[in-house]
């Protein structure tokens, strides 16, 4: 199809595969490539970790207690709908542009991970919940070894949405942040955006689409593990 569409387009805005593929393999054998990759990376990691811990403590309660969900609930939905790149342009302003790329993440990709978590929760067999509020049981540190793995197929889909939108708003956020001091497949986006070099850009964006098609490989395998067990 990419093939056939640059066929009809017959325009150096937007290359074929042929012209693509070899640069790809050329900045692929860059140094400095694997350095983007690797920030890029790294800071979602942070950001997920962060996230994941959040909608854990967080989802507990909303999943558990009504009320705490009611309250909590506009916050989830006022951070579902911040506008992404005015945030960034504000955190850049208050804190390090570094600190920033994680926050902004960080904000947008915990809704995903809380809903899932309360999702799961709530959609736990009533025999479980029921059998551990009998027996006293029913804490926070229970919810971890009983309620939380028996949630897992929901909290798995979770995290496949979240480190996907989590991506892409890390690379939009590194080409919006404006400094070539932190590496990011953002800032090679925006260097080849600069300099009108779109094969560059498909290149990137093909490395992008792989990291995120590994991610969610990874995820559902680790689901699929999960539930035959």
């Amino acid at each position: 199809l990419w093939y056939i569409i640059s066929l009809c387009v017959n325009s150096s805005l937007f290359p074929n595969p042929g012209v693509v593929m070899p640069d790809l393999c050329y900045i692929l054998s860059l140094q400095d490539t694997w350095a983007a990759i690797g920030g890029t990376l790294l800071r979602l990691v942070i950001s997920f970790v962060i996230s994941f811990a959040l909608a854990l403590i967080f989802g507990y309660f909303g999943g558990r207690f009504h009320s705490f969900y009611k309250i909590f609930n506009p916050l989830i939905v006022t951070l579902r709908t911040l506008p992404t790149a005015a945030i960034i342009y504000v955190l850049i302003v208050l804190t390090k542009p570094t600190y920033a790329l994680i926050i902004i993440v960080t904000l947008l990709i915990f809704p995903i991970l809380y809903e899932a978590v309360v999702s799961g929760i709530k959609n736990t067999d009533k025999r479980y919940i029921d059998e551990l509020k009998v027996n006293g049981g029913y804490t926070f540190r229970s919810s971890f070894k009983i309620v939380y793995p028996l949630a897992w197929p929901s909290i798995a889909l979770g995290i496949v949405q979240s480190l996907g939108l989590g991506m892409k708003v890390s690379i939009m956020s590194e080409v919006l942040c404006g400094t070539d001091t932190i590496p990011g497949l953002g800032r090679m986006l925006y260097h080849g955006y600069y300099d009108a070099n779109l094969t560059r850009v498909f290149s990137v964006a093909f490395i992008a689409i792989i990291l995120i098609g590994i991610t969610d490989i990874s995820v559902y395998y680790m689901k699929k593990k999960k539930v035959n067990k």
